[in-house]
């Protein structure tokens, strides 16, 4: 199950039983993956999950990891709907191996998750985040370049100049991150 690469492998167990959960009502199969490295590890999230609705929202409120972990996978659902109720739920949790699955989400073409994800930041998990996005300098460019690309499409009218976008302040405050220094 490809699903199981996105996570640390001491959530293997709980990965492993999770999975079957979610998996029995899915439409089909998760979308290829992004490669990124969280602490020196190769991570394979994938783009889009298909999972039902409303089984992937019940998992969400299990106990403990399994519902953080159904947070992550929800976060890369096909419904932009289902991706902000978990990204909204996520930005609550302050544990560092979700920070792959926030941060993919600031190259997202919906605004409120954009906006929520913004809005959240400054007080977030910092120096996960901040040795996170040194780890994938290409990966955060890309996502960069996504956020400009959508910004171009769909919301240039709305914001004319990119420095008014919450997309550019977004990329900007991980960009902030992406600087500090070690501790």
């Amino acid at each position: 199950m490809a699903e199981a690469d996105a996570f640390p492998a001491a959530l293997a167990g709980t990965v492993a039983q999770l999975l079957p959960v979610l998996s029995s009502g899915q439409l089909h199969a998760p979308s290829a993956p992004f490669d990124v490295h969280q602490d020196g590890r190769l991570l394979r999230i994938p783009v889009r999950t298909y999972y039902d609705r409303e089984q992937l929202l019940a998992c969400t409120r299990l106990p403990g990891d399994a519902g953080v972990i159904a947070l992550c996978l929800g976060t890369r659902h096909h419904d932009g709907h289902v991706r902000e109720a978990c990204a909204r739920q996520l930005l609550l949790q302050e544990r560092a191996w979700t920070v792959p699955f926030v941060v993919h989400l600031c190259g997202e073409y919906v605004l409120e998750i954009v906006e929520a994800i913004g809005a959240a930041l400054p007080a977030w998990n910092t120096q996960a985040l901040a040795r996170y996005l040194r780890e994938n300098p290409p990966y955060v460019d890309t996502l960069e370049r996504r956020s400009i690309s959508y910004w171009s499409c769909y919301y240039r009218g709305r914001h004319p100049a990119w420095d008014s976008y919450p997309g550019c302040r977004t990329m900007a405050a991980l960009r902030a991150l992406q600087q500090l220094t070690p501790r």
